[in-house]
């Protein structure tokens, strides 16, 4: 058995099925990008979330009385802080003039300074967990002068349940293209199979072996699956050319998204081609009968 006869035969069924072959492959990247674009946007949220750990930061608002140099001391010596600084109310007050900008003339009309002095404290990397910036948070609201504490985990917490919903979808929506890409390869094999069910028992009669019947649906299915993903990748890269226009910093994973377009493109093509492969004998057999009554 050559390769260059399998490869004939598999060029000479997608010719002879054109249309039904670019109807599957077409239908195969559309649902393959749909998946491209959750992965695209699960990494974005990953990498937001893992941004938003890493500048975290807490404050910690104290009382005017209050002395600095123990506050920033005994905050300091805490597990998992790397940085407090304390900040007085007219520097805070200067902060907020640059933050509003033009509108820091709001801030002029007051007759005076309604800003706590407060302790910036830096969080080490690994300690940024919603568990770990709580417990930190109870410890700095313990220590005497400390009024109130503030550590942005809602913001945390927020992006992180984001994140998980959106894996989950990620995986729902694998499952389901999975199964729909799967069912189209089968379709197509199983479709070209009918036709040519005269010509295959033709060729198994005069001896030809199993091999050399089934592989040209093997691959005609395989590559199906795999022009289906090189599709799907070419829109999902269009796609996050578009998304980067509003949002300039949206990440786009190469690999992750190649790989799973490519991958799940011939895995299902694969899967489908096998599954189709069965009714190879089943129709000539049924032939057969038919023709002996």
């Amino acid at each position: 058995m050559r390769l260059s006869y399998i490869l004939q035969e598999t060029f000479r069924s997608i010719n002879r099925n054109r249309g039904s072959f670019i109807l599957a492959a077409t239908v195969q990247a559309i649902c393959l990008v749909l998946l491209s674009v959750f992965i695209i946007l699960t990494w974005n949220l990953a990498r937001l979330s893992e941004a938003a750990r890493r500048h975290i930061e807490l404050y910690a608002f104290v009382g005017d009385q209050a002395d600095p140099t123990v506050l920033v001391e005994r905050i300091s010596s805490l597990d998992g802080v790397a940085q407090a600084r304390y900040v007085p109310k007219d520097e805070a007050l200067t902060e907020l003039r640059t933050d509003l900008g033009p509108d820091s003339s709001l801030v002029d009309a007051l007759e005076q300074n309604p800003l706590p002095p407060s302790v910036r404290i830096a969080v080490r990397s690994g300690f940024a967990s919603l568990t770990e910036l709580t417990a930190l948070e109870q410890k700095i609201q313990l220590i005497p002068g400390v009024t109130e504490v503030w550590s942005g985990k809602e913001m945390v917490e927020r992006l992180e349940r984001i994140t998980r919903t959106v894996t989950f979808l990620d995986i729902g929506i694998l499952a389901i293209v999975l199964l729909a890409v799967l069912f189209i390869a089968f379709q197509t094999v199983e479709s070209s199979i009918a036709s040519r069910h005269h010509e295959i028992q033709i060729m198994e009669l005069v001896g030809a072996t199993g091999a050399t019947v089934r592989l040209p649906f093997l691959f005609e299915g395989t590559a199906q699956g795999i022009f289906g993903g090189a599709a799907a990748f070419v829109l999902a890269v269009i796609f996050h050319r578009l998304a980067a226009v509003v949002i300039p910093a949206t990440a786009l994973p190469t690999g992750i998204v190649l790989l799973a377009d490519l991958g799940l493109g011939a895995l299902s093509g694969v899967a489908g081609s096998l599954i189709a492969l069965n009714r190879i004998h089943r129709v000539p057999q049924a032939e057969t009968g038919n023709d002996e009554e």
